[in-house]
């Protein structure tokens, strides 16, 4: 249980750090692919890397948009429901004083990311190599 309170707070840390970000980002105008620049695994092989479009995936989640958010990267949104459940859940066992338990860390949602990012690796570039089918 004292893990889930610590990562519970690290979560509030990474919200406040993440507003900040996106105020900074918003106020200054800042294009997000001048920061991240072009996929190195993807201009040197020509096929797409396994993070291929994730930062595409989170600015659609942010803006809401969680099916474009599934199509460019399917674990930014997973990831994003994970940490929303885990802090509504942290939220409510702390409001309760502990009457309703923390959500449980359980590497099976690290798997599940894992696996998430295998699969849609395998089948973008199935879909490049046998099609011609540019994903992003």
């Amino acid at each position: 249980m004292q893990l889930e309170k610590e990562m519970y707070k690290a979560g509030w840390i990474f919200a406040f750090m993440g507003i900040i970000g996106i105020a900074f980002i918003l106020i200054f105008k800042i294009d997000i692919s001048d920061i991240t620049g072009p996929c190195i695994f993807h201009t040197v092989t020509g096929l797409y890397c396994p993070g291929c479009g994730g930062t595409r995936a989170v600015i659609s989640f942010l803006k809401g948009d969680l099916i474009k958010s599934f199509l460019y990267h399917p674990v930014v949104p997973y990831a994003g429901l994970v940490y929303i459940l885990f802090m509504i859940r942290g939220t409510i066992s702390f409001l309760s004083k502990g009457k309703y338990p923390y959500m449980r860390f359980s590497f099976i949602y690290i798997y599940i990311g894992i696996a998430i990012i295998i699969i849609q690796f395998i089948i973008k570039n199935f879909l490049l190599m046998v099609y011609g089918y540019t994903w992003l």
